[in-house]
């Protein structure tokens, strides 16, 4: 046989059998999704119920090749109480799998309260409304409810260092957009005036000093700091 025709032999058996992986993989039933699980959160319903408005392609019966995973959690992480997820596809079995991580708030303002969609801020500044009921969270007081005041909340505790926003009770920002916190120090509850106009590096420099007055015997009964200059502090 010719070697010229051992070659288009050859290209086109290729060719064929790219063709047949193709369709195997894109179109038949061969390597099919069998199964979807949800795990990371008890509202799997809510979780399913995004992927049919997306038209998503995580189905029974699709195609394997077909599931895009990145598009799919991103698709799921438009659920604003969604703070990831991660799509997995097991190609011996034919599972989907689905790890979700919901947000988790350290504080609610407090004017949502009365709503039925309160609005909750993580320890990272991102603000979200979530199908569950927290309780037992730090309030958020705004002077006025403006989209600067909500931002400069979020921007503050999300510098906070992790120990003092477990010891939040709450926070206020006032007219003149100072900042006051209420926080646990002991068995009692702790006022901090952390003045106005703190940067990144400003809360910075205001916990460390905080910390360091709070861990000081003398300042075991205090019940006032006041922050408002850093290198200056005041306690009551």
């Amino acid at each position: 046989m010719p070697i010229k025709v051992r070659r288009l032999i050859l290209v086109f058996s290729l060719i064929a059998l790219t063709s047949a992986l193709a369709y195997g993989l894109g179109w038949s039933k061969i390597l099919a999704v069998d199964s979807i699980s949800i795990t990371g959160t008890e509202q799997s319903s809510l979780i399913t119920s995004q992927l049919v408005a997306g038209e998503s392609k995580i189905r029974v019966g699709e195609p394997l090749a077909r599931i895009n995973p990145r598009t799919e959690s991103n698709l799921i992480e438009d659920l604003e109480w969604i703070a990831g997820a991660n799509v997995s596809r097991n190609w011996w079995s034919g599972e989907v799998k689905i790890q979700i991580t919901e947000r988790v708030p350290v504080a609610v303002f407090k004017e949502s309260l009365a709503s039925n969609d309160p609005k909750y801020l993580t320890s990272d500044g991102v603000e979200f409304s979530s199908p569950q009921k927290f309780s037992n969270l730090a309030e958020i007081s705004l002077g006025q409810s403006s989209k600067s005041e909500r931002r400069t909340i979020a921007s503050f505790v999300s510098h906070l260092p992790p120990e003092l926003v477990g010891s939040l009770l709450g926070l206020e920002i006032s007219t003149d957009r100072e900042i006051g916190m209420q926080m646990s120090h002991g068995k009692k509850s702790l006022s901090v005036n952390w003045g106005a106009g703190n940067s990144a590096t400003d809360i910075a420099v205001k916990s460390k000093v905080l910390v360091g007055l709070l861990a000081l015997p003398e300042n075991k009964k205090i019940s006032e700091v006041d922050l408002s200059i850093a290198n200056s502090p005041i306690v009551r």
